[in-house]
């Protein structure tokens, strides 16, 4: 009888050790390299380490990681580790929202196995789910702490510690002044103590009760069951659905038809337009964006009354699909001819880049047509394309390649903006703008390197020296900035 409820009770603490480990190795790791540092290659390490500790407590618990939470842990990873390549303060924000959002849901969706649950009310609603999970795990442990404290062997070891530290402590700061011994233990204690003990005490106990709330809910807590994926969405009669698909395929091939003969024209050039070129192509791409992402949605919310039983509809929301597709490449070519005239900026490339993602989803809308069936998993794989192309531009470095092409640019036309080139851009343009200075000539030549020494001077910022801190793009940076300074790059 004592044998197996001994047998009993380690078996019961095994889990709750399990989450202790991990929640104090975790604390500990990050408050050593993300407290009071410059956001690095210690993001993804840490977010590396959290990911791999959830899925261990994930697989002892179910037998594996689960399809959902494997899916948003990867690409939380691969996310962290954007930090370590861009040294650009918007990117930097996005990477670690999106990094915590990643693992909100796969805290969320723990203990499923199916993607279909990853719909967009569920990614909507995993940070506070998450954050609840967080909190009632803590309670928990909070509560069995307290219990396991009430023994009598635990409460006269605290009781031991409460009254004996303090004494000595007091001690040896009144015997300092008398004896040098004492005087030397002193001078120890404030060398292990940190000007900033009570700031760090308290970001080590911040990422202790995340971590340890989110373990023991993995570990043992109870998680929300999502039930089987349902077909959503509104559902119209057949006349609504029909004349509405029927409307905004007529809309969309009207304005493809009308766009193409108005870019074919060039209406700059007739007398009096009082326009350039480059001005006509400019106007109206953000409009055309927002109107393609309504199209979209207006097909997705009453896809669910037409796309199985109404064979006039499919054909009908096809072709505003594919009239929507030709009003997305108009779009894009007037982002593209605007480039062409004025040159590249990152909002530009950005708003392509939303476009692309736009033909994505419009791409898998034809796909659930042609099978005439709604897919449970639409919300993910267009999930999967957006953050395909984030981290595309983030690896990629975008900002050199607009330095590149803009000078280019600069070599057929004269044109250059260098402030936009110098102060716009992040550091990730540095060595980019280094190596273009021997194609400029004067006075821009002169110009990019008295700014860009300009900028080091009131912008720059000196990284920590620590190896958590470390950004490949931010070494670069300091790199050309060095040459720079000490050689004439002409």
């Amino acid at each position: 009888m004592t044998h197996a409820a001994a047998t009993d009770r380690s078996h019961s603490d095994a889990p709750t050790l399990a989450a202790w480990g991990f929640a104090v190795s975790l604390a500990t790791l990050g408050t050593a390299i993300l407290w009071n540092t410059n956001i690095g290659i210690n993001w993804g390490v840490w977010i590396t380490c959290v990911v791999i500790a959830f899925f261990a407590v994930l697989r002892d618990r179910y037998g594996s990681v689960g399809a959902p939470s494997l899916a948003a842990g990867s690409w939380a990873v691969v996310l962290a580790f954007g930090t370590a390549v861009t040294t650009d303060d918007a990117r930097l924000a996005v990477l670690v929202i999106a990094t915590l959002v990643l693992l909100a849901i796969a805290l969320a969706t723990a203990g499923d196995s199916s993607l279909d649950v990853l719909r967009p009310l569920v990614a909507l609603q995993a940070p506070f789910a998450a954050l609840a999970l967080v909190f009632s795990g803590l309670a928990a442990e909070a509560n069995g702490s307290a219990r396991t404290a009430r023994a009598p062997a635990v409460m006269s070891l605290v009781r031991t510690t409460a009254i004996t530290v303090p004494i000595v402590l007091l001690l040896i700061l009144l015997l300092a002044e008398a004896d040098p011994m004492f005087a030397a233990a002193r001078d120890a204690l404030e060398h292990i103590v940190p000007d900033d003990f009570i700031a760090r005490t308290f970001f080590f106990a911040v990422l202790l009760g995340v971590t340890l709330g989110a373990c023991s809910t993995a570990q043992r807590g109870r998680l929300a069951a999502h039930e089987p994926t349902r077909a959503i969405g509104i559902v119209l009669g057949a006349p609504e659905r029909r004349v509405l698909l029927s409307a905004l395929a007529t809309v969309m091939w009207l304005f493809v038809y009308s766009a193409t003969v108005s870019l074919l024209k060039n209406p700059a050039a007739v007398a009096g337009s009082g326009i350039t070129y480059a001005e006509y192509v400019h106007r109206g791409f953000a409009q055309l964006s927002v109107a393609a992402t309504v199209v979209i949605g207006a097909i997705l919310v009453t896809r669910r009354s037409w796309i199985t039983a109404d064979v006039w509809a499919r054909p009908i929301a096809a072709a505003a699909i594919v009239g929507e597709c030709g009003m997305i490449a108009m779009a894009f070519m007037r982002v593209v001819r605007y480039e062409q005239a004025y040159g590249y900026t990152t909002l530009r490339l950005y708003a392509q880049a939303y476009m692309i993602v736009l033909a994505c989803m419009s791409g898998l809308l034809l796909l659930e047509i042609a099978r005439r069936t709604q897919s449970a998993r639409f919300a993910y794989h267009s999930a999967t394309a957006a953050l395909t192309i984030l981290a595309a531009c983030v690896f990629f470095n975008t900002d050199a390649w607009i330095v590149r092409e803009n000078v280019e640019r600069y070599a057929a036309t004269g044109s250059l903006d260098t402030r936009y080139l110098v102060f716009d851009l992040s550091a990730d343009a540095t060595p980019a703008l280094v190596e273009s200075v021997r194609r400029l000539h004067e006075p821009e030549r002169s110009d990019v390197i008295r700014m860009l020494r300009d900028r080091k001077e009131t912008h720059g910022r000196d990284r920590s020296h620590g190896w958590y801190s470390w950004n490949y793009r931010a070494r670069q940076s300091a790199r050309a900035a060095r040459a720079l300074r000490g050689n004439s790059p002409l």
